[in-house]
């Protein structure tokens, strides 16, 4: 268990890397384009770009949330419940039903990345292959579903120590 939870620590920094990474990209994309465009130079295609950019940095950025349980915010009730064991298993039923989204978006991105890349799918403008992006975003989605399972598993076992509790929260306060 601890293995992997090293192994999905380390994935999760790899993917806030390449999130942050497409964000510095589209930044430097937006400042170089504005830039020449003072002075009248338009490069084309740059829209094409920029979302092929988007792909990688939101994909990988939501995999680095899952994994700082920042993805989604329904704590309200279930953190205020004082039941450990109760409040484990209500999020970690929360989690698992969550986690059928995110496995059907998976299935989806896979099957579209398989029939885009059949078709040769380029980008319009400047002709990129779009296909290594897809596959991006299908390798961002099942880690997404991976590591959902996982933090799953670790609240059904009781090993979740992230969950904040009524006193944790007190002493936010």
């Amino acid at each position: 268990m601890r293995y992997g939870q090293r192994l999905l620590e380390l994935f999760s920094r790899v993917s806030g890397l390449i999130a942050v990474s497409g964000i510095l990209a589209l930044m430097a994309l937006t400042v170089v384009t504005v830039a020449f465009r003072a002075v009248g130079i338009a490069f084309p295609g740059t829209y094409a770009i920029a979302e092929l950019l988007l792909i990688p940095a939101i994909s990988f950025a939501l995999v680095y949330a899952t994994m700082q349980n920042e993805h989604t915010g329904v704590t309200l009730f279930v953190d205020g419940l004082h039941h450990r064991r109760f409040r484990l298993t209500l999020k970690g039923i929360m989690l698992a039903l969550g986690s059928l989204f995110w496995m059907a978006v998976a299935l989806a991105t896979i099957r579209e990345a398989i029939r885009r890349a059949a078709q040769g799918e380029m980008s319009p403008i400047i002709n990129i292959p779009v296909a290594p992006f897809r596959w991006m975003m299908a390798i961002a989605m099942i880690l997404i579903c991976v590591t959902l399972l996982f933090k799953v598993l670790q609240l059904f076992l009781g090993q979740d120590d992230s969950i904040n509790t009524p006193e944790k929260l007190e002493n936010k306060l």
